[in-house]
């Protein structure tokens, strides 16, 4: 019955634009609210297709492999390139969109296995992990020339592994692993509005990132990474607030607010605090920070923009908890830069009354809407912030009994609360 609705609904939508009833941008709110019932089922045949071929294409793989010695060279480049025009072939010859998406990813593992079996016929000793930027750089032409979701995710996995083999194989800092992935693989999963390729994408150029900075200096992980949450959240809400793809900015609240959080818990352990300050402090001209600060604040900006609306935006539906990001992007700012001095436990203070923000925030969300994940995470928070400041910060044995009875009534609390009112809410639908 639910699917019958959306799709009457979604079959309405042009009719009401054109009689005045709604406009443009609220018919795209509501699409993308409401997807057609058919969608999941036709991304699930394609998912369980696109599977079906890789696992085709590694059978027809070790069955020439097993025959391969026994096969003159001419005959092993026929079956090559024989195959992959094949897949391709009668992948654009086919309507049905989930059968061509499977035959082009057969295709492109069929190009793949081209690669490896070309170096062995002649003899190429390459250095391999060239390999998978070569088939991954193919997967991603494909992807956009198609386009195809399928296309994209498998040459984000090859981009990863590619960076992976020169990162940790050959301790190689690898500089375009993560500029391919940001601008090659997240471009296209905005152009496809793709709730799958985003997130992946995300994913790959956060490890990506990681990798490279792990060779170039480690001091570098916190503020760029700080910088990359502030974007995320930042890109978050200039989607959400124009209605440019509201439906992609779950994702980037996801990666921005988990990010932000997890590295301002870590800063506020005083060890780490002054181990990153010392390591900063070595390389302070470094150009690479200063240059993703200010591209984070440049979309803080943009997000912000017009400030007239300002008061509005922020008093109707804004979430609080996401200026944890940028305010603790200002704050290690400030001490990066020597600007804010603050000595022993007055230089993690601030982080610590930023967890202590985010978990109050979210068991105020908890509480208003009834959500109760945000309940849980708020609390979650709040426990974790007191178990961490029982080595460092409680010396008195009373004091840390009554954080710990504090926090632990707390989250009792919770549980009673919405346990009371989904009580109340049954009996009000009965």
């Amino acid at each position: 019955m639910m699917k019958k609705n959306v799709h009457w609904l979604l079959s309405e939508l042009e009719a009401w634009v054109q009689e005045g009833i709604i406009n443009d941008t609220q018919a795209r709110a509501i699409r993308s609210r409401y997807s057609a019932p058919e969608q999941a089922g036709t991304w699930g045949r394609i998912a369980f297709a696109s599977f079906g071929a890789i696992l085709i294409g590694l059978g027809i793989i070790l069955l020439f492999a097993y025959n391969w010695d026994k096969m003159h060279k001419f005959a092993k480049l026929g079956v090559v390139f024989v195959a992959l025009i094949a897949a391709h072939g009668a992948a654009l010859g086919v309507k049905r969109p989930a059968t061509s998406q499977t035959l082009h990813l057969l295709g492109t593992m069929f190009f793949g296995a081209g690669i490896w079996l070309v170096a062995q016929i002649y003899h190429i000793n390459e250095h391999y992990p060239n390999a998978f930027l070569v088939w991954g750089a193919g997967a991603l032409a494909l992807a956009w020339v198609l386009p195809s979701l399928p296309q994209a995710l498998m040459a984000t996995l090859l981009l990863v592994l590619w960076n992976g083999f020169e990162s940790y194989g050959f301790h190689s800092p690898n500089y375009a692993a993560p500029l391919t992935i940001l601008f090659g693989i997240l471009p296209l999963a905005f152009i496809m509005r793709s709730r799958v390729l985003l997130p992946a994408g995300l994913a790959a150029f956060l490890f990506t990132l990681f990798s490279l900075l792990t060779q170039v200096g480690s001091h570098l992980v916190i503020p760029l990474f700080l910088s990359v949450a502030a974007a995320l959240v930042a890109v978050g809400l200039i989607l959400k607030q124009n209605e440019l793809a509201p439906e992609l900015a779950p994702p980037c609240f996801f990666f921005g607010s988990t990010l932000s959080v997890f590295l301002v818990y870590l800063l506020t352990f005083l060890s780490a605090r002054e181990a990153l300050l010392y390591l900063s402090r070595e390389k302070a001209h470094d150009l690479w920070f200063p240059v993703f600060l200010v591209i984070a604040t440049g979309l803080w900006v943009a997000t912000l923009w017009p400030f007239r609306d300002l008061r509005e935006r922020f008093v109707h539906g804004f979430r609080w908890d996401h200026l944890v990001a940028p305010l603790a992007l200002l704050v290690y700012t400030l001490q990066y830069f020597g600007i804010l001095k603050l000595q022993g436990l007055l230089a993690t203070a601030p982080y610590n009354l930023l967890i202590l923000f985010s978990a109050i925030m979210q068991m105020q969300r908890g509480f208003r809407d009834l959500n109760l994940r945000a309940a849980v995470l708020g609390s979650l928070l709040l426990s974790a912030l007191a178990i961490a400041r029982y080595t460092d910060l409680f010396q008195s044995l009373l004091a840390r009994a009554a954080v710990f009875l504090l926090v632990g009534g707390m989250m009792l609390g919770v549980g009673i609360f919405f346990a009371r009112s989904r009580r109340e809410q049954k009996e009000t639908s009965r």
